[in-house]
């Protein structure tokens, strides 16, 4: 039963179902508020619009106990049905009480199908490790009143004409003086003493690459010395508890230094848990961590660092700075060993990040001599257009309907999100498969694009994207939107009809036009038409699960034919790896970062035109 928490201040018990999650909050606390110390967004209760109650997305259901009374906001933004039934913004309802909170089927997120493999890292490594084996240890005396590392010391400048090595404070406070005998292993990185180990033992150091994406963060466990890719692991990135667009969180961000400080601790907080999983499913320990490489696009840089995000949020858009950023991991707070470095791949320029720099490397872009058009699909996607060796990019807010948000029956890539459709017979059959072979509880991104293509090809939506009212699986009730019904609820894991709503297909419009307006825009900068696109590579993972044909036929990619086209999966991560081994491909990464032009979108007069252009459906 419901109780009140013992100890100091007013603090009632939340429970939360299906989940079995319990909380204690604080009485005046809203729902969401208290559920982000739980992580209970891994669940499902997010935040699109910033916990602004703008997005209707955070829904909870209240079972029993005491909530504040609905809000405005929430009066304007939930239907009469849902009140009706108990449903609440968790972002607008405060917590009066002990209660039980219901979170919605179509909201239990489980664990996102994320894909983190790119394409493959082909580099040679150059971290290398000398290895000195020190003898004749000696127990200090009275007599002999020489330590550890003075012995250490003596030895490597007489043997070797080892001079001048440095060791952080973190290795002498680790290192037993007694534990060795009278023989070490003294592991050098440069000038550096990295490792004190057993004469014998195999001291392998490890480094992780970490692609730190808006929706998610992928993390890659590679041996220094061989290059050997050990583990990959992928998570949401945490700071979606504070909204799913960069914009979203630099704007909370911009409220106070102590949101500021939420979201880079979320960041430092979700490459940790991933170096944790990295680390200790493979019985590695933490010191062995020396190296650390993070791509990022330019919103997630700055939120990380600390840096002040006013000039990105607003035009001309602008990055506090261009240039690579080196530190140690005790400095942004990253678990890894002693003295670790991290170096930061700087991002070319406006939202155009480190992550686009770290595709191109990896896909070869810059190396091309033909005309190549490079897509990394994304909640924040960026295009490059490389012709004759001249790089241009720039960055589209296609925003998270391609993750599943802003769609009625949206939800992101997990079991039983539809991730397929086929239209037949006109329309009036549709073949749908799920993830994981669940029954539908909702589209991820790759389902509503197949559905949409599908009512374009059956001519179920018009030019403008108007559904046709008069189709057999179209609704037109009086006084609302019209809606296309893909599975009756019958056939479906909730209890009623998973539909696409005239406000659905409007959000793909804008996705779709952000991108094919960003392409057309960088086509006439270098004065070149869509048939001269040679290769067309499509990055990311939304890009890896999307099918080609229906994208071509919502107008978000070029119309060009499939041989042209290659899916190549994380490419940030991949490149990230490579300029993690190899200090050739990092000064690679800078010359690229330094050699694309940047160009902001928002602010070329044709902008405007192309983008409105971009909205209209090429319907048969």
């Amino acid at each position: 039963m419901f109780g009140v928490e013992q100890g100091a201040g007013p603090k009632v018990v939340i429970d939360f179902e299906p989940i079995g999650k319990r909380l204690y909050a604080s009485l005046g606390q809203t729902v969401m508020q208290a559920a982000q110390g739980l992580e209970l967004f891994e669940h499902g209760i997010g935040a699109p619009c910033g916990g602004k109650g703008l997005c209707a997305r955070c829904l909870v259901r209240l079972v029993h106990g005491k909530l504040s009374p609905l809000t405005l906001t929430e009066e304007r933004g939930l239907t009469k049905e849902q009140i009706e039934h108990g449903y609440r913004l968790a972002c607008q309802a405060k917590v009066a009480g002990p209660c039980k909170l219901e979170i919605p089927v179509a909201s239990l997120v489980g664990r996102q199908q994320l894909k983190v493999e790119g394409c493959q890292a082909n580099v040679a490594p150059d971290w290398c490790l000398e290895r000195y084996l020190v003898t004749g240890i000696r127990t200090p005396t009275i007599h002999y009143p020489h330590s550890l590392w003075q012995q250490i010391e003596k030895f490597l400048k007489e043997e070797y004409n080892q001079t001048d090595l440095q060791v952080n404070m973190n290795l002498l406070r680790r290192t037993d003086p007694a534990h060795y005998g009278n023989k070490v292993c003294v592991v050098v990185s440069g000038k550096e003493i990295v490792a004190v180990t057993a004469p014998g033992s195999d001291y392998e150091p490890l480094g992780v690459a970490v692609d730190l994406g808006t929706t998610k963060i992928a993390a890659f466990l590679v041996k220094l010395e061989t290059g050997e890719v050990i583990a990959s692991e992928g998570i949401l990135n945490p700071q979606i508890a504070y909204g799913e667009d960069v914009m979203s969180r630099l704007a909370y961000a911009m409220e106070s230094e102590e949101n500021a400080n939420h979201l880079a601790a979320a960041a430092v907080n979700g490459i940790n848990q991933l170096i944790d999983m990295l680390i200790l499913h493979h019985n590695f320990g933490i010191e062995q961590v020396r190296q650390a490489v993070i791509a990022a696009n330019t919103a997630m840089h700055h939120l990380l660092l600390g840096l002040p995000v006013k000039q990105l949020a607003m035009s001309p858009y602008i990055p506090v700075t261009t240039a690579p950023v080196e530190t140690t991991g005790d400095t942004i707070g990253l678990r890894l060993g002693c003295q670790a470095k991290v170096y930061i791949v700087p991002p070319a320029g406006g939202f155009v990040g480190g992550d686009h720099v770290t595709m191109i490397q990896a896909s070869g872009i810059d190396r091309l001599n033909s005309v190549t058009l490079g897509i990394d699909i994304g909640t924040n996607t960026e295009i490059v257009l490389a012709v004759n060796g001249r790089m241009t990019s720039c960055s589209c807010a296609s925003g998270p309907a391609f993750e599943g948000a802003h769609i009625y029956h949206g939800m992101r890539a997990v079991n039983g999100a539809i991730s397929y459709v086929e239209l037949l017979n006109n329309g009036q059959e549709v073949v749908w498969q799920t993830i994981g072979g669940e029954k539908p509880i909702g589209f991820c991104g790759s389902g509503i694009i197949d559905a949409v293509a599908g009512l374009i090809r059956c001519g179920i939506i018009v030019a403008n994207g108007r559904l046709n009212p008069d189709h057999v699986r179209v609704r037109a009730e009086s006084g609302k939107p019209a809606e296309f019904v893909v599975v009756p609820k019958h056939d479906n894991g909730l209890d009623v009809d998973i539909v696409i709503t005239q406000k659905d297909i409007g959000e793909i419009q804008l996705a779709k036009a952000a991108i094919a307006s960003g392409i057309s825009l960088l086509l006439k900068t270098q004065g070149i038409n869509e048939a001269d696109i040679d290769k067309v590579i499509v990055a990311g993972a939304f890009g890896s699960f999307l099918r080609l044909e229906s994208a071509i036929a919502v107008g978000m990619l070029p119309n060009l034919p499939l041989e042209r086209f290659a899916q190549v999966g994380n490419a940030a991560g991949t490149g990230a790896i490579m300029t993690l081994l190899s200090s050739k491909e990092r000064c690679r990464a800078e010359t690229i970062a330094r050699k694309v032009e940047h160009i902001e979108l928002a602010v070329l007069p044709e902008f405007k035109r192309e983008f409105a252009k971009a909205l209209k459906f090429s319907v048969l």
